[in-house]
């Protein structure tokens, strides 16, 4: 893949840059996935007041662009990977908070549901071990595939200067630095780009194949 102007090797920043793209990856789903489950589920199982304050408050979030909301957050926070990851949580939960909620919903209607009910389980017993239990597939095949798109919009944050300060390699960062001397030095931002490019791809693959195997086997 060549070396840049300070005779950097770009395949190894490649894979230095790995290990914090793939970090925020995780971290952001995962704070998706909690901050979303505390409000999805309670509002898809209990429904009315409880249904509309959660809702509302998750639209309130889904009315501003993502990106130009992860941008707002981190430009004031400050340039960090901390603070990157904490304005993705922001934007990310609310995708999952209706996921959930619309497993909820489908889920509470059903036959065990209500056996679990006449049984004198409490409602929280029957979210933990009925709701959340049967909603795991279709969240772990949606996370999986959402792996991919957190990166992409992670190293968008980084092409605009929000990432890891430098000298500290992010394939965000390296496609940005490479444009200056494009077409000259193409290497320098098209293997960057390529790689966010087959990650992206490949998450989005393996999320699929997972999602079908996984109703496979229901």
């Amino acid at each position: 893949m060549g070396t840049d102007d300070l005779g950097r090797d770009i395949w190894s920043r490649i894979l230095f840059a790995a290990p914090t793209d793939a970090m925020v990856s995780v971290l952001v789903i995962s704070g998706g996935i909690l901050i979303g489950s505390l409000v999805g589920y309670p509002a898809g199982y209990f429904g009315k007041s409880v249904d509309e304050v959660n809702m509302r408050t998750t639209d309130l979030f889904l009315a501003f662009p993502a990106l130009i909301l992860a941008l707002a957050i981190e430009a004031t926070l400050g340039r960090d990977v901390g603070y990157a990851i904490i304005a993705l949580v922001v934007v990310w939960w609310p995708s999952y908070a209706r996921l959930v909620r619309g497993e909820a919903l489908k889920i509470k209607s059903m036959k065990f549901v209500d056996a679990a009910l006449l049984s004198g389980l409490s409602n929280f017993a029957i979210i933990s071990k009925h709701v959340v239990t049967n909603s795991l597939n279709t969240l772990i095949s949606y996370a999986t595939i959402d792996l991919g798109n957190t990166i992409l919009v992670y190293s968008i944050l980084s092409f605009l200067g929000l990432g890891v300060p430098a000298p500290a390699p992010e394939w965000g960062t390296m496609v940005a630095y490479g444009l200056n001397e494009f077409p000259q030095w193409w290497w320098y931002s098209i293997f960057p780009g390529v790689v966010i490019a087959l990650i992206v791809i490949g998450a989005a693959l393996l999320g699929d194949g997972l999602r079908d195997m996984l109703a496979g086997e229901l």
